[in-house]
């Protein structure tokens, strides 16, 4: 591990708990101390006085007061002279200004968030050099709140609200994404909320100071070197192993488990607790900590995969997840994060790159494991031949020493279960049913002290056998459903029931006939048909009848 650093954003509110309110003041700053510990105070005295404020820049913006420091920069309050607008200028630290390296990847930040042209992509207006050397560049101001700030007030947000959130950071960074930019340091504090139109909560991502962009030089990116901030450090981020569009995956997972639960998934004393936790540990369960809407958790906790192929490979993925959360219908995801066995754990060997497993291969201790594991083996494989001659020997003796059959035929009999135990039972899939409308309750139908729940469910089925179901909710129609075990697909066994909705009923009688409707004259009444003779009349002598016609050929 070369490099570690704790980066910190390029805040650009008064609101934001790094920024200071008043121009004079010293902003706080934070330091990883050589033990890994993270430490907080102010900043250098230098900082005090400083040079650039009251300055004009390139005779367009007014330096007016300091927001905060970052990681790489510090960030000001400025004022366009011509039209009267306020910006944030952010200016590349001085200890970094003759820096070459830096001062690229300051331009790098520049050019990243100012190519992505997403709305919650924080917008960036223009770029420059200072007589003394630094560069600088000039961002739109936002009035709002960091999400970190929210986050200490509230502790845990409401389900819609983090949703809503959640959203917007999904999409802003499926842009930046698209322009093949990676941010690499996601957390609360580069989440601006401000206000836009209606929507109190509107999301602007800042910070892309130590973005990774597809086409940057290649030695501004160094294999080993780790960036970020380790709560919101992906497991392969934490390795100092290659990172992609997944990374940020992770710490949107890691940001949506804190706004849920009010706390990290991974914590510890120090900078390496926490990367040892976040390569190598799996995430608290989020609903044992708190209540949460259908499917949410099993979102999560994809997003928190250790392993980048089990994780969302893109943000879009994720994105729509959450809109179905949102909507109240049972993502895709939830089936699949129930069926999954520990996927959310890394072997010790995961992260280690092909050189090391090489030299693993290679080392003392591995050839020495080899020597044991063949041993092993070889004692195994000699013992299993003991026990079969032993078997064959024991074999002949009981036929040598088995009496003769008798001449006498005797009757079958029935042997029953077999002495050691109840006959073997076949193999049953684990079945999960879900259901549209995700709070319906689900029941076995051959169960009559069956207690109704709601999904996901899992039902055991018999490759043979069928179990039936019911699935109930309130202005729905009650559907009995069966699982067929011979059609269930061994692989991905599982069942979506959509319930259909009632026919509303009528909400008003009908209205009476208006008056001046003409009246409807009732139908005459229908004359009843004339009898029919089945019987000659006494009257009528017998040739004279016609038995055909029914009647009597001869007038009364």
């Amino acid at each position: 591990m070369s490099e570690a650093r704790d980066s910190l954003p390029g805040p650009i509110s008064s609101s934001n708990p790094r920024s200071i309110r008043d121009g004079g003041a010293a902003a706080t700053q934070t330091q990883v101390t050589a033990d890994g510990a993270v430490r907080r105070g102010p900043p250098s005295s230098r900082r005090k006085l400083d040079v650039y404020l009251g300055t004009t820049l390139e005779d367009r913006y007014v330096v007016e007061s300091l927001l905060g420091e970052g990681g790489m920069g510090v960030v000001y309050l400025g004022r366009h002279k011509l039209i009267d607008k306020r910006v944030a200028i952010k200016i590349l630290r001085a200890d970094f200004a003759t820096d070459e390296e830096m001062t690229e990847r300051f331009l790098t930040e520049a050019k990243a968030a100012s190519s992505i042209e997403s709305p919650h992509i924080v917008d960036i207006s223009d770029y420059g050099r200072l007589p003394d050397g630094a560069a600088f560049f000039v961002m739109e101001f936002l009035d709002g709140t960091s999400l970190s700030e929210v986050m200490d007030q509230l502790r845990v947000l409401p389900a819609p609200r983090l949703l809503h959130i959640g959203k917007q950071i999904a999409r802003g960074l499926a842009a930046a994404h698209a322009r093949g930019i990676v941010h690499r340091d996601l957390k609360p504090e580069n989440v601006m909320l401000v206000a836009r139109g209606d929507d109190r909560d509107f999301v602007k991502i800042l910070d892309f100071g130590i973005a990774k962009v597809s086409r940057e030089n290649a030695r501004l990116t160094r294999a080993g070197s780790v960036f970020g901030t380790p709560h919101y450090m992906s497991p392969e981020q934490a390795a100092g192993i290659p990172v992609d569009a997944r990374t940020d995956i992770y710490a949107l997972g890691v940001i949506l488990y804190e706004m849920a639960s009010g706390t990290v998934p991974f914590d510890a004393d120090n900078f390496m607790g926490i990367l040892t936790q976040q390569m190598y540990k799996a995430p608290p369960p989020l609903g044992a900590l708190v209540q949460l809407p259908p499917g949410l958790e099993a979102v999560v906790l994809k997003a928190l995969a250790k392993k980048v192929e089990l994780r969302y490979q893109t943000m879009e993925e994720l994105f729509v997840d959450l809109e179905s959360v949102e909507r109240g219908v049972v993502p895709e995801v939830v089936s699949v994060t129930l069926g999954r066995s520990g996927g959310f754990n890394a072997p010790a060997d995961y992260f280690l790159r092909p050189s090391q497993h090489a030299a693993l291969a290679a080392s003392p201790f591995a050839a020495r494991r080899r020597a044991v594991l063949l041993g092993a083996i070889g004692g195994a494989i000699l013992l299993l031949g003991l026990v079969g001659a032993l078997l064959v020997v024991s074999a002949r003796a009981r036929a040598t020493a088995a009496p003769e059959p008798s001449a006498a035929i005797e009757a079958p009999v029935d042997p029953g279960p077999p002495a050691d135990g109840p006959p073997s039972v076949a193999a049953k899939t684990p079945v999960t049913v879900t259901t549209d409308p995700v709070d319906a309750t689900i029941v076995l139908d051959a169960e009559a002290d069956d207690v109704p729940q709601q999904q996901p469910r899992t039902v055991a089925v018999g490759a043979d056998e069928q179990v039936a179901i019911r699935i109930a909710r309130a202005g729905y129609k009650t559907t009995r459903y069966v699982l067929d075990g011979a059609k269930i697909d061994a692989k991905s066994p599982r069942v979506v029931v959509r319930l259909e909705r009632e026919a509303p009923a009528a909400a008003h009688p009908p209205k009476a006939a208006s008056k001046a409707a003409p009246a409807v004259k009732p139908a005459p009444p229908t004359p009843s048909a004339a009898p029919t003779l089945t019987a000659r009349p006494a009257w009528c002598a017998g040739d004279d009848w016609d038995p055909f016609a029914m009647k009597c050929n001869k007038k009364r």
